[in-house]
């Protein structure tokens, strides 16, 4: 009787959408979506420092302050390069852009907290979202997201780099 019996066979429990999520980024996916955004915020932050900070009685708007404004006036400009997402929803793009850019530079203007919840809090979601986001096709909102902070790490790493070697 034992012979009769025939089982079927068990499915396994993947996904079918983990089995299509890719491995590993393309160098051009990490320089478009972590490495040119952090250099922009780099850049502008060692500007910022150098050349408008000194002229500034008040040391506002600091390094930060300025990278996110000259992203959030360039992100027409950053949409068209860094994302593939048609060139009419480059107003989802800024929008992505300036709401995350006008709370961060809020935070910023509160001295030392700004320095825990805009540097130390904003680096390790940036590094979160950098591991994982990339395996997404993401709408340009949440491109925004992620290209924002890293703007914001770059400017914070250009300015003390700049200050630093600069005192």
């Amino acid at each position: 009787m034992d012979d009769d019996v025939t089982s079927a066979p068990v499915p396994t429990p993947i996904a079918v959408s983990q089995a299509s999520l890719p491995s590993s980024a393309t160098w051009s996916q990490t320089w478009r979506h972590v490495g040119f955004p952090v250099l922009f915020g780099l850049v502008v932050g060692v500007v910022w420092q150098e050349a408008v900070m000194p002229q500034l009685p008040y040391n506002i708007p600091n390094p930060v302050h300025g990278a996110l404004l000259m992203y959030l006036l360039m992100s027409p400009l950053m949409h068209r390069w860094l994302t593939a997402s048609p060139s009419e929803r480059w107003k989802e793009y800024a929008m992505g852009v300036s709401a995350l850019a006008f709370p961060l530079m809020l935070v910023w203007t509160m001295g030392y907290g700004g320095l825990v919840c805009g540097g130390y809090l904003a680096s390790v979601v940036w590094i979160w979202i950098s591991t994982s986001w990339w395996r997404f096709e993401l709408p340009p909102f949440r491109f925004a997201l992620w290209h924002t902070l890293g703007v914001n790490v770059g400017a914070l790493g250009g300015s003390i780099l700049t200050y630093n070697l600069l005192a």
